[in-house]
């Protein structure tokens, strides 16, 4: 039977998220049918609201390696030539034109599906489809993760437990969020330096002249976080990372970063070196961060391995290598093939990060 918080998600998206209006062309772009019920919903209420609707069931995710349903992406890795790789069709970019707002739902059920395909290839592939994802998020979007059984055994919990959990994250009073992030987007506006203190951690980096992005279900769902470009070539220090940077598949523990002048000059981890040089090794801009954030969400509270809710933990940081967004907030300027989100918890005893001297966040609790 369909769920009913299907249907208030649903409104969430096109009401909230990306404020659907008449004849608004948008895609609906999903990993595979899994969450059907959602995809019904979320159709129906826009054919109600006269928008021109295309069904993009594994497509545009499929071209961004979001969808492990039949192993069809990784049977593309196994037997495309170079020249199939670095030529993928230009119907995803048709796509990428058609649409004005874009509502995607992605669904992994093997999060494991790429562990054995060559990094290299992936990304050879994501340097051609950059410009269109660019073209996509320059517009208006929205992105969740529906419960899969791989993420509730990636979280530990039963699929019933892992529903609960994903509509407790995503079904919330985004305006009230929004009024509880301002005062914190208000200091980044201000500041000039941040400065990360924690195990293995004494990194310091510029916001002067940045501003501050509050997110509250205008783009991710679940929601809650608030974040800024660093400029590109201030940061300085050391940061180690609790939790495992998942990109693609891959997952690296023990992640230890030196920065010297904006650049990581020293990089090391306890398991997958090399997966971390091929990240690292994307391009230039790879190795120099494009994104500073403080997680806001208290309701998320678990590391899942999915960085769409583990960014968003209440009282945790997470910083970005790689492609700055260029919004009108929260921007920056770093280019770059790879955008990875990569979490520390700074809820552990000792941890703070300070804005200009003041601390902000003590032990996971902030102080604003």
């Amino acid at each position: 039977m369909n769920d009913q918080r299907n249907k208030k998600l649903a409104q969430i998206f096109v009401d909230h998220s990306i404020k659907v209006k008449k004849k608004d062309r948008v895609v609906i772009s999903t990993s595979d049918l899994l969450p059907i019920d959602l995809i019904r919903e979320i159709y129906s209420y826009l054919l109600q609201k006269d928008a021109d609707v295309y069904l993009d069931i594994m497509g545009f995710n499929f071209i961004l390696d979001r969808s492990s349903f039949g192993d069809l992406v990784n049977t593309f890795y196994k037997n495309a030539n170079k020249r199939q790789i670095e030529n993928p069709p230009v119907i995803y970019k048709q796509i990428a034109d058609w649409g004005d707002k874009f509502i995607r739902i992605t669904t992994m059920d093997n999060y494991k599906h790429l562990s054995r395909i060559d990094s290299g290839k992936i990304q050879a592939k994501s340097k051609v489809i950059k410009p269109w994802f660019d073209q996509v998020i320059k517009k208006d979007w929205v992105l969740t993760y529906y419960p899969t059984n791989a993420m509730a055994q990636n979280a530990n919990k039963s699929y019933e437990e892992m529903l609960d959990f994903y509509f407790k994250s995503v079904l919330v009073d985004y305006d009230k969020m929004e009024k509880e992030q301002s005062k914190l987007e208000k200091i980044i506006d201000n500041g000039n330096e941040v400065h990360i203190v924690g195990e293995k951690t004494d990194l310091t980096l510029s916001i002067k002249g940045r501003t501050a992005k509050k997110c509250f279900g205008e783009r991710n769902i679940p929601d809650g976080e608030v974040f800024t470009g660093p400029v590109e070539n201030k940061t300085q220090g050391h940061i180690y990372f609790e939790f495992p940077g998942v990109y693609s598949g891959k997952e690296v523990y023990g992640i230890y970063l030196e920065f010297k002048d904006g650049k990581v000059i020293k990089y090391e981890c306890n398991s997958n070196q090399e997966d971390l040089d091929s990240i690292l090794g994307t391009d230039e801009g790879a190795l120099r961060l494009g994104e500073f954030s403080f997680g806001t969400n208290y309701g998320i509270t678990e590391h899942m391995k999915e960085t769409l809710f583990d960014e968003k933990i209440g009282g945790t940081i997470h910083l970005a290598l790689g492609m700055s967004y260029d919004d009108e907030k929260g921007w920056g300027k770093n280019q770059s093939a790879i955008h990875w989100d990569i979490v520390k918890d700074t809820r552990r005893k000792g941890s703070f990060v300070e804005v200009d001297g003041k601390k902000v966040l003590v032990n996971g609790k902030f102080n604003i």
